[in-house]
């Protein structure tokens, strides 16, 4: 799989969560009026796709793996805003 994470986007979570031991940050998609990035905290599981820069760990299931495939998940500092491209 080809997913990107920027070091911005990496530490832009790792301010934000205070992450403990076995904890992650999961991706996921979210619905409602078309698809969304999903972000949450959360146990990590062993079985997902794991990706880790700058020292987060981050993680995506197989079922959402569709939505990030090719992209880059980056953090603009400019309009404070995470962008999935």
């Amino acid at each position: 799989m080809v997913f990107e994470i920027s070091q911005s986007a990496a530490n832009f979570y790792k301010n934000e969560f205070d992450l403990q031991n076995n904890e992650a940050i999961r991706l996921f998609v979210r619905g409602a009026e078309g698809f969304f990035l999903g972000v949450e905290k959360g146990e990590l599981e062993q079985e997902a796709h794991i990706f880790e820069m700058n020292g987060v760990k981050f993680f995506i299931n197989e079922n959402d793996l569709w939505h990030f495939e090719g992209k880059k998940l980056d953090f603009c500092s400019k309009s404070e805003a995470m962008i999935l491209s």
